[in-house]
């Protein structure tokens, strides 16, 4: 359920890529709020600034200008190894391309995300609950190839909530799914909000846009406007 606690503030981000110049305007002055619980799907064509904007939000990419706050806590600034730990401890994401390894099963796949991310409880028993959320703990001793690629993208979900994290960053999470797939992963996202957790996901796809509380358009840097779906699909 949506909460009132900000999660995510910017004001007037900006990214420019290379020189003095020659130079790419990414973003130009981008002003969000994100809330506690909330699923946000940010839209527009390609080279519009979505997977920039998920950069910044991921901490990934840091802005040529303006502010970043993340639970009141501006980290426009912060140092390398500062963005990591709180990557690391608020922030899971799903790409694209799923990203797993292929040699692992899926369970080898999440448990080496809580290996990485200092788990101590049992984890053997946390990768099963993760794999019975995606609804895949019968696919837990399959590798990759084994999988469609909607379970895949299911392995990679609970992978990304290995580490109890408040923030899912999704980007074009169902790119390369039919649809039926991609509203079953799309649903998965949505329901993970549910426990308080907050989702942005970056997608080409209107249907998929649908399911969320807000769409956030883009287009060369800039935001358009705000649209907030009527009936959920």
């Amino acid at each position: 359920m949506q909460g009132t606690e900000l999660v995510y503030e910017l004001f007037n981000v900006k990214k420019r890529y290379g020189g003095r110049r020659r130079y790419v305007e990414a973003l130009r002055g981008i002003s969000l709020t994100v809330r506690r619980g909330e699923f946000v799907a940010v839209t527009g064509p390609s080279g519009s600034g979505k997977t920039t904007l998920l950069s910044i939000l991921g901490l990934l990419t840091k802005p040529t200008s303006g502010t970043v706050k993340i639970f009141g806590k501006d980290v426009s600034r912060l140092t390398d190894k500062e963005a990591t730990l709180l990557r690391r401890k608020a922030i899971g994401f799903v790409f694209q391309t799923f990203n797993l390894v292929p040699w692992l099963t899926a369970a080898e796949n999440i448990e080496i995300a809580l290996a990485i991310g200092g788990y101590r409880g049992n984890r053997k028993r946390r990768v099963m609950e993760l794999l019975e959320a995606v609804g895949l703990e019968d696919r837990a001793d399959h590798k990759p190839a084994e999988l469609s690629g909607g379970e895949q993208q299911r392995v990679a979900i609970a992978r990304a909530l290995a580490n109890n994290p408040t923030v899912i960053l999704a980007d074009e999470p169902t790119g390369n799914l039919d649809t039926t797939s991609g509203l079953q992963v799309v649903g998965i996202l949505r329901s993970v909000t549910e426990e308080g957790r907050t989702v942005v996901m970056v997608t080409h796809d209107q249907k998929m846009a649908e399911m969320a509380d807000r769409i956030v358009k883009i287009r060369d840097g800039q935001i358009l406007g705000e649209v907030i779906p009527s009936v959920k699909a």
